[in-house]
């Protein structure tokens, strides 16, 4: 991690829910995440409270993430990894013979490739607007990658997305870096809240079409580790198959075969790195970039086979449903406060009323029709919370980064009863 002062000429070019991208003139192939204390459920977007420490702490744990990955020790610990014998010996050697594990330039030698770059611990005494905004939570310095955004047409009445990069014309001219539009749901479980249970309800081929032999059940860890696609960029993060996320994706067989591979090891990596710090990984997320650029000299001599995949976004609670002791550890305890609230009860009817009229925009609906908008957090819940993502970091890192904050054992015994959700006994004790 460098010390240093915010890049001058830092632009905001990008304001989310909870994420805030700079870019500079200084290094124009790099963007600056950073990261506030304002969390987002149920794709709201901003919420009325913002939770202690949460932009540090992400930041914090997103860069010791993407640097374990980066490195090929912990890929050379998950062959024989008595954390991973609960599921399908099949299915984990096939993983440990493809090219992206074990190959010239597989994660067991080289690591993960990811976009991180550092961490800029900023020295600013607050003399500009930006260093205000700022604050003490450093920038994450990652590789820049533009992000093609789809057009929604209404076609018959429905909303169809097309996205650019996957017309034949711009096909053919990929260079640089591009955002893969794909959010990429690993499974390793089916933990109390988990869509997965609704869809394996809804179509019981299901299971079959995403790897599973038998139909699990809620509380259940799955045979073996699943992957499930759905839009990054939509309005609404809408579910696709795998033929419509490998068309979405605009690679080729090569580059989406990789990616799902990479999606595979770097899953499996996190889920030991987790379980060697007693905490159980049921399921989280990831983005990806495709450069282009990095076989330039490849396709000069005609031998490149592609671009070269990269974890992009980061990697942390934000991103991953974590169970300590039957506890959730990670942004699922917030969603648990709102779930069966009449505020998310508005929210599934304006989707379905927005669905109906061929809109996307249902929070306009909600917000407009339904009247519909979440209420701040109790004393006890928000004093609860702020204490989570400093003492996870605190815990993971094995470092004191977040002074006065409890073990992770006292977090949870001091946790107030509505907040330790209900996770099933199968949860609580890793049974099958």
């Amino acid at each position: 991690m460098t010390k240093q002062k915010n890049p001058s000429g830092l632009e905001l070019i990008y304001e989310g829910s909870v994420k805030r991208v700079f870019k500079t003139h200084e290094k124009p192939d790099r963007l600056f995440f950073h990261f506030t204390d304002d969390y987002s459920v149920f794709d709201w977007g901003k919420m009325p409270d913002t939770i202690e420490n949460k932009g540090r702490a992400l930041a914090k744990m997103g860069a010791f993430f993407f640097q374990q990955l980066g490195a090929p020790d912990i890929f050379q610990r998950l062959k024989g990894n008595k954390h991973l014998e609960r599921f399908d010996k099949a299915f984990l050697e096939s993983r440990f013979k493809h090219p992206v594990f074990d190959g010239v330039c597989g994660v067991v030698n080289f690591g993960l490739p990811h976009h991180y770059k550092d961490l800029l611990e900023t020295e600013s005494k607050e003399t500009s607007l930006v260093d205000s905004i700022l604050g003490a939570t450093p920038l994450m310095e990652v590789l820049s990658a533009r992000v093609e955004r789809p057009d929604l047409h209404q076609i018959d009445g429905q909303p169809i997305y097309f996205y650019p990069h996957t017309e034949a014309q711009n096909h053919a001219q990929m260079t640089g870096r591009r955002l893969v539009p794909l959010e990429i749901v690993f499974r390793f479980g089916m933990p109390a809240g988990s869509s997965l249970k609704e869809r394996l309800e809804k179509n019981p081929d299901y299971a079959r079409q995403i790897g599973l032999k038998t139909q699990p059940k809620e509380g259940d860890w799955l045979e073996r580790p699943v992957i499930e696609f759905f839009t990054k960029l939509e309005p609404k993060d809408r579910l696709l198959s795998t033929q419509e996320a490998a068309h979405i994706s605009g690679l080729n067989s090569f580059e989406f075969e990789y990616l799902t591979e990479m999606s595979f090891q770097a899953a499996l990596a996190l889920y030991v790195l987790f379980a060697e710090k007693g905490i159980e990984l049921w399921d989280g997320k990831f983005e990806m970039i495709i450069d282009y650029g990095a076989h330039k000299e490849a396709e000069s001599t005609g031998t490149s086979t592609g671009g070269i995949l990269l974890l992009a976004d980061s990697v942390g609670p934000d991103e991953l449903r974590l169970i300590y002791k039957g506890v959730h550890l990670s942004k699922e305890m917030i969603r648990r406060i709102y779930r069966g609230s009449p505020w998310e009860e508005s929210l599934k009817k304006a989707q379905l009323m927005a669905k109906g009229r061929g809109v996307a925009d249902w929070k306009g609906i909600a917000l407009s029709e339904l009247k519909a908008s979440p209420e701040r957090l109790s004393g006890d819940e928000k004093a609860s919370i702020d204490k989570l993502y400093g003492t996870l970091a605190n815990h993971l890192i094995g470092e004191t980064v977040f002074e006065n904050h409890p073990t992770l054992d006292q977090f949870i015994d001091e946790l107030p009863e509505k907040l330790r959700g209900d996770a099933s006994p199968a949860a609580q004790t890793g049974k099958r």
